[in-house]
């Protein structure tokens, strides 16, 4: 995991490009939280009883979650913004065909 860090950094001073700063800045705060929360996991598993256990591997899930939520719209916040796009693109329901099923 260092060594990939390492060469992120490194690829990251060659290639500034600001998609490219989105993707590490997150991922490493996503991997940095992941290797936070097993090594919490591994300790409360040895230490104190399952429900805390499962406790922090819950949190640990939900968090996880959050990060990955939070990178892809920061993504889809970044591509917008390079396009030059500020409003929503709106699809009005009644102009998509509804499928006729026959049972």
């Amino acid at each position: 995991m260092i060594l990939t860090l390492i060469r992120a950094i490194q690829n990251w001073r060659t290639n500034p490009s600001h998609l490219y700063v989105v993707l590490v800045n997150h991922n490493i705060s996503y991997y940095a939280c992941g290797f936070l929360f097993s090594v919490t996991n591994v300790f409360t598993s040895l230490l104190l009883k399952y429900c805390y256990h499962t406790m922090f591997y819950n949190f640990q899930f939900i968090i996880l979650a959050i990060l990955a939520t939070r990178m892809h719209l920061h993504l889809w916040q970044t591509d917008r913004h390079l396009h030059g796009s500020s409003t929503l693109a709106s699809i009005p329901m009644s102009e998509m065909p509804s499928v006729n099923s026959t049972v």
